[in-house]
């Protein structure tokens, strides 16, 4: 089948959904083309560059015409999107305003699926004059697209259960139910190609970072920004050291800016700050090497990273907030409101167990099997 796979950005060595779909979707024997723009996104800021060698499907990317922000606007999108002749298109990343070319035409030859990922998290990262001003920003030039998506896709695939409460909020009422009655939910998830567990990555990783084998190890693995609040559970950390509990702390994702300097001086004043690691934004290879390594993952805020710790078989604490609330179960995870020492010690000497039935778990979340759902509720 020709698969069109439309998104305002596309950076091919970093684990978005659109990234993973479109592997999963190739992976299906399908026909894929991947139509983006040339730009980098504000929020992966300095840790990547475009990079498009090596990728098994065809990606068209064009100079946008507009941007502001992360929305950003093609006039070459239609033109060659129809070129390619798909029967199904698929939008991702509404909000940018990339794909309302697409909603805008009449009676196109091919179906068009929308996949959705607001969040309570999408519109909280500024304040006062600046969350005045987004939102205003987002009235005038989101709604529309949004609207016009709900209105023009056969189906809607919202990724977290807070999706559409978020979109209710600012689209027309009367659109309401049509956002609901076309949804099937869905959610993030992992390659397993590329996250899964090994022993042998478990025990030389150890060894390469000293660890005994009674030695807890803890990892978070996410873009180190300020909204993070890794400050929190570093305390955590320090504390548990500091009652006996022998807990090592590693993680990913530093780039060479001042939070990442003011971080690591905060870990440097902690008692135990030697049993604080930190290493800076790499390969997902790389990365399933430290998981495996680990025991436990902690995520304060809603992550992909979340999913590919899943498959290795890693217990989360995660944030109980609404757009994770559909990942955990007593088997494979907690929620937490405020982590304690306590919460690291209760579990502390069951985590090495059941790690073959997380994994099983986990496996609702590999990308093929979300991409065969889109599919067969896009009644293709």
């Amino acid at each position: 089948m020709k698969i069109a796979i439309v998104c305002g950005h596309f950076i091919s060595n970093m684990g978005y959904i659109e990234v993973h779909l479109a592997n999963a979707l190739h992976q299906l024997n399908h026909n894929i083309a991947v139509f983006t723009t040339s730009t980098i996104p504000a929020y992966v800021g300095s840790l990547t560059t475009i990079n498009d060698k090596n990728i098994p499907f065809k990606i068209e990317r064009f100079q946008a015409d507009f941007m502001l922000g992360q929305m950003v606007k093609s006039k070459k999108l239609l033109p060659k999107l129809n070129e390619f002749n798909p029967e199904l298109v698929i939008c991702i990343g509404v909000g940018k305003l990339f794909p309302q070319p697409i909603y805008e035409q009449k009676n196109p030859a091919y179906k068009i699926v929308t996949l959705l990922g607001d969040n309570e998290e999408t519109y909280a990262k500024t304040y006062g004059f600046k969350k005045l001003k987004n939102k205003l920003i987002q009235i005038i030039l989101k709604k529309k697209v949004y609207e016009l998506a709900i209105e023009k896709s056969t189906v809607l695939f919202p990724y977290t259960p807070s999706t559409n409460d978020i979109i209710t909020q600012f689209i027309n009422p009367r659109l309401i139910n049509q956002l609901h009655q076309k949804s099937v939910e869905i959610s993030l998830g992992f390659d397993e190609y590329m996250f899964f567990f090994n022993e042998e990555e478990r025990i030389s990783k150890r060894k390469e970072l000293s660890l005994p084998d009674d030695e807890l190890l803890i990892i978070t693995a996410t873009r180190v920004v300020p909204e993070k609040n890794l400050e929190k559970i570093i305390d955590i950390i320090d504390e548990c050291n500091q009652n006996n509990i022998s807990v090592t702390y590693l993680i990913i994702g530093f780039h060479d800016d001042n939070h990442g300097e003011n971080l690591k001086n905060y870990i440097q004043q902690k008692a135990f700050s030697t049993k604080i690691k930190t290493l800076p934004f790499m390969k997902a290879k790389e990365v399933r090497k430290y998981y495996n390594a680990a025991d436990i993952s902690i995520f304060t805020r809603a992550a992909i990273s979340i999913f590919e710790a899943l498959a290795t078989g890693l217990y989360l604490f995660l944030p109980q907030q609404n757009n994770v609330k559909h990942i955990l179960n007593e088997k494979n995870g907690s929620y937490f409101n405020e982590l304690t020492t306590e919460d690291i010690h209760k579990i502390k000497t069951s985590v090495t167990k059941n790690r073959e039935e997380r994994i099983t778990l986990a496996k609702k979340f590999n990308y093929q099997n979300l991409a065969k759902k889109i599919l067969l509720h896009s009644e293709v």
